[in-house]
């Protein structure tokens, strides 16, 4: 119990430990993501045949078209 109260008192003022370990992880996902060029890049590469790419063109050039940010989840 005594220890207990002790690492409380140590422990007063800083963020629970999950939230540090939060932000660390969401750094890293952050740093790690490829960028939006990228996975356009790979998309495109990964087309089958001539129509095939042309579609994909046409797909991402759309003025409508979401654009993943930085916050999209996997």
């Amino acid at each position: 119990m005594v220890l207990y109260t002790l690492c409380k008192l140590a422990a007063l003022g800083r963020p629970p430990l999950s939230l540090i370990f939060g932000r660390h992880l969401s750094w890293l996902r952050h740093q790690l993501r490829p960028t939006d060029e990228e996975r356009d890049a790979v998309h495109l590469a990964s087309a089958a045949d001539l129509h095939d790419l042309e579609f994909r063109i046409r797909e991402l050039d759309r003025p409508d078209r979401q654009r993943r940010g930085p916050f999209h989840h996997f």
